[in-house]
Order: C-alpha cells, then sequence, then structure tokens
C-alpha cells in the first residue's frame, strides 16, 4: 500500500557520513557461504579471541549487539570485535585477523534490559578507531522500520550453528540466509499457540520463513537483519531470540533497531569522537535531524 507524501515516514540516519554501501558484488539455518565484502559491516565479537556473537558496525568507534551476549562476561576488555574476514576461525587459525581486530573499551547495554528477551540491544565504544576499506564498511539505522513490513528480500548473516544440532563446520566461513519480515500480529498469534505462548514486544521484528529452514541460530545472537532500501543497506534488526532453529511457524525474533533509534543517536553523539560530514545525496536527510547530532 503506496501512502500520500505527506504520510510517509521520514528517514533520520544515525550517520551522517555514507554508509550501507556495499563495494563488493558478488549457516545460519538454510544459508549459503557469502564472499568478503558482500557484508562490510558484519563483525565477530569474540571472547578472549574465539567467536561468541555478530555485530555491526556504525561508524569508526561505535559498534551494535544483543545485550544478552554480555550475561556472562561483560568486562570489555576481555572482548574484542572483528572486521573484514570471512571466516570467523580462532586466533590461531587466523592470524592474519589481528590487523582488522578492535579492543572494546566499553559496553553499555538498554537501560530496559533486564535479561529478558526485551530491549535486548548493546552499544560497544571501540579503543580505537576503525579504517574503513573495501572490506569494512558501516551499516545505516533509521528511525522508521514502516517500509521493512512484509518484505521478503532481506538478509541475516552470521557465524553460527548450520542446524540445532551441528555447529558451523571449517573453515567457518560466515553464513547468509535471505529471510521475510513477518508482521507483528502474525507472528504474535505462531507464539501464543497453547505450547509457548511467548510475548513480542513492541521492539521486536519477526523474520524468517513459514516453512521453516531459513533462521538464524546459536552463535548468530548480535549479528544483522539488514534490508536494502533505494540502494542503501539499513539494520533493521539484531539477531536475538527464537524457538529452535528454523522450525515451521517459529520465525526469528529480532531487537527492532529503530524503536532504540534516539538512544542510539544520543550514546553516539557523547563520545565527541568525529564523524565523517554528509555526502552530497544525504546533506538533506542530515540537516533534517541536525538538532539529534553532535
Amino acid at each position: 500500500m503506496s501512502l500520500p507524501p505527506a504520510a510517509q515516514p521520514r528517514v533520520r540516519l544515525s550517520i551522517p557520513g555514507p554508509c550501507g554501501q556495499r563495494n563488493v558484488l558478488t549457516r545460519v539455518i538454510g544459508g549459503k557461504d557469502s564472499k568478503l565484502g558482500r557484508w562490510p559491516w558484519q563483525g565477530s565479537l569474540r571472547l578472549w579471541g574465539y567467536h561468541q556473537c555478530g555485530a555491526t558496525l556504525l561508524n569508526r568507534r561505535w559498534v551494535l549487539s544483543a545485550a544478552h551476549c554480555f550475561q556472562t562476561n561483560n568486562d570489555p576488555y576481555e572482548w574484542t570485535v572483528q572486521f573484514g574476514e570471512l571466516s570467523a576461525a580462532p586466533s590461531l587459525w587466523n592470524l592474519r585477523a589481528y590487523q582488522n581486530r578492535y579492543q572494546v573499551q566499553e559496553i553499555v547495554l538498554s537501560p530496559l534490559y533486564l535479561g529478558t528477551s526485551a530491549y535486548d540491544i548493546a552499544l560497544l565504544k571501540l579503543s580505537s578507531s576503525v579504517t574503513y576499506n573495501k572490506y569494512i564498511q558501516p551499516i545505516c539505522v533509521q528511525a522508521s522500520s514502516f517500509e521493512f513490513q512484509n518484505r521478503t528480500d532481506c538478509w541475516v548473516t552470521g557465524w553460527g550453528d548450520i542446524t540445532e544440532e551441528h555447529m558451523l563446520p571449517a573453515p567457518y566461513i560466515l553464513q547468509e540466509v535471505q529471510v521475510d519480515i513477518i508482521n507483528t500480529t502474525m507472528c504474535n498469534y505462531l507464539y501464543e499457540q497453547p505450547a509457548f505462548r511467548l510475548d513480542i514486544w513492541g521492539d521486536m521484528v519477526c523474520a524468517g520463513d513459514p516453512e521453516g529452514g531459513k533462521d538464524a541460530c546459536f552463535g548468530d545472537s548480535g549479528g544483522p537483519l539488514a534490508c536494502e532500501e533505494n540502494g542503501m543497506w539499513i539494520q533493521v534488526g539484531i539477531v536475538s531470540w527464537g524457538v529452535g532453529c528454523g522450525r515451521p511457524n517459529r520465525p526469528g525474533v529480532y531487537t527492532n533497531v529503530s524503536t532504540h533509534f534516539n538512544w542510539i543517536q544520543k550514546l553516539m553523539a557523547r563520545s565527541g569522537i568525529h564523524r565523517p560530514g554528509p555526502s552530497p545525496p544525504l546533506l538533506l536527510l542530515a540537516l533534517l535531524w541536525a538538532p539529534l547530532s553532535v
């Protein structure tokens, strides 16, 4: 359904500079091996050098992930984020990756996160600035996810298990799978069945395939659900939870990034870190939300 111009949601990007661009053209459940540079914002969140969760690059110093990844360890100095690598191989197997691995300086969980499935979002501040290149670029986030309702062409990426019983095998190549966005009414219906009765909160978004077989799984937490809009890739969700992996009528549940847009903006602004100025196509969009930026 098309809305008149006055009713269209206003897009506000969290980064005034370019974002959501892929410079490279071309298991998650039902996924396939990705290619280096296809998802340049994808990060591997690592505890003591070993992959634990996914993450996404927002700008040179800030990274987005899931709060539940830090339930057992929230000491920032024991965490790093690795970018620009196709493999999540353990440290000793991938010495080259050290140059693209960044120390976490601060872990900020949503103040509303209480250890349950709601408000499952975390921002990580890095101790040094990320160097952008062909394989490392930030993703966009925005204040509305309206235009992504019922989309059938969004993607989930990660290094998690490829089935409920099987881990991603060596050489641990990043997996990608295309999924449908499932509207909240339908998702609530599916999760209100007697065996489950789980609530889909307002800060959640569901995605998967009604027939099953396409989903995130253990180890994908914190990674992106991303959709392309007008040539830009937007992070719509953060891998959060689900019942099993890839089961029929049990879609994956993601934190809805747009509902936390203002919180993300405030934290990024407080850092005082210089962010690149807008490219001409984004200048007007940046000016529309200038009061919210640094």
